[in-house]
C-alpha cells in the first residue's frame, strides 16, 4: 500500500508506466502527505463546570499524497509527454481509484483527485513532476469483493465484516435480478430481514426484474440507476418481513447491513444475487 516504496501507481485505470514514468524523489527528503488519522474532540464548555463536556472524536482531514514522478530511463520529459501526463491526471474532476504498485500482499486502494502538478526543472531540463493527490475519505479501502450467486429457492452463506468503521457496521451494495414475486434478504446474525415485493416492477426484455440496493445511501435503484419508489417494493403500511432467526415478523424497513465479524446471510426466493463491498481501512498512507 505504500507510495514510499512503490515503483509506479495506477490512477483512473491507467498505470504510470504506460507513460514511461515511475515514482521518484527529486532533491527532496521531506514528505508532507497526510494519513487521515488526525482527530479532533467534539466538545463544549459550561461556566458551571470546571471541565469540558466531550462528545467524542472525529476525523479532521482526509488522506493526501505528495510525490514526484520521473522518466523510467532518467531522461528529460518531452513537451508532448508532459502534455499527455497532464491530460491523464486532470481528466476527471471527481475522485478516481488510486493505488500504488509496491508488491505488498495486503492490497488497498484510495479514491482521489490530482490537485496539483508542478514541473521540476533542473539545469533548464524538465526532469520530473511533483504531484499532489487528495482522497475523498480518511480511509483506505480493501480490494473490492463481489459475491455472485444463482439461487433456486433458498441460500445461506457467510460474510466476514472486517471494516474499520466507528461502530463496526458496514452497508454493502446488493443487486438482484429475479422473476419471482418476492425476495427476502435476512441477516441471521443481526436478527433482521427485508422483504422485496416485485409484483409492481416492470421486467426487462429478458423477463427479469432488476433492483439495486444501495443501503449506505438508503436507496433502491433500477437498471438505469433511477430511484424506485418504495411503494413499488411493497413497503407500505401493511409491510412485514419474516425473520427466521426469531421465528417472527418485523414491520419496520431494514436497510441490509453487516455487523462486525462473521455474518450469516439467508436469501429466500429464486434470483441472481450479487453482494458488493470494499471494506474501509484505517491504514494511513505509509
Amino acid at each position: 500500500m505504500s507510495f514510499i516504496t512503490a515503483k509506479s501507481f495506477v490512477f483512473n485505470g491507467i498505470n504510470s508506466s504506460d507513460y514511461n514514468v515511475v515514482i521518484g524523489w527529486v532533491d527532496s527528503d521531506i514528505n508532507v502527505s497526510e494519513n487521515g488519522l488526525n482527530r479532533e474532540l467534539r466538545k463544549t464548555t459550561n461556566q458551571t463546570r470546571t471541565t469540558a463536556n466531550i462528545y467524542g472524536a472525529e476525523n479532521t482531514n482526509v488522506i493526501s499524497f505528495e510525490f514526484d514522478i520521473v522518466r523510467i530511463d532518467g531522461k528529460e520529459i518531452t513537451r508532448t509527454q508532459s502534455i499527455l501526463i497532464n491530460q491523464w491526471l486532470t481528466a476527471s474532476p471527481l475522485p478516481q481509484l488510486l493505488k500504488f504498485n509496491d508488491n505488498d500482499g495486503y492490497a488497498i486502494h484510495y479514491y482521489a483527485v490530482c490537485t496539483q502538478i508542478e514541473d521540476i526543472v533542473i539545469g533548464g531540463r524538465l526532469v520530473g513532476k511533483n504531484l499532489k493527490f487528495e482522497t475523498n475519505s480518511s480511509f483506505a479501502f480493501a480490494e473490492k469483493t463481489l459475491k455472485n450467486f444463482e439461487i433456486n429457492d433458498t441460500l445461506n452463506f457467510h460474510v466476514n465484516n472486517s471494516a474499520d468503521t466507528y461502530n463496526g457496521i458496514f452497508y454493502p451494495t446488493i443487486t438482484i435480478s429475479t422473476q419471482a414475486d418476492s425476495i427476502i434478504i435476512e441477516n441471521i446474525t443481526d436478527k433482521k430481514s427485508v422483504t422485496i415485493d416485485t409484483t409492481k416492477l416492470i421486467a426487462g426484455s429478458d423477463g427479469y426484474k432488476y433492483i439495486k440496493f444501495d443501503s449506505n445511501n438508503m436507496a433502491a435503484l433500477d437498471k438505469n440507476n433511477k430511484l424506485i419508489p418504495i411503494s413499488q417494493l411493497g413497503w407500505c403500511e401493511n409491510y412485514k418481513s419474516y425473520v427466521s432467526s426469531i421465528n417472527g415478523y418485523m414491520d419496520n424497513i431494514y436497510w441490509f447491513r453487516l455487523l462486525k465479524g462473521m455474518n450469516e446471510i439467508k436469501v429466500v426466493g429464486s434470483c441472481k444475487f450479487t453482494m458488493e463491498y470494499e471494506f474501509p481501512r484505517k491504514a494511513g498512507c505509509l
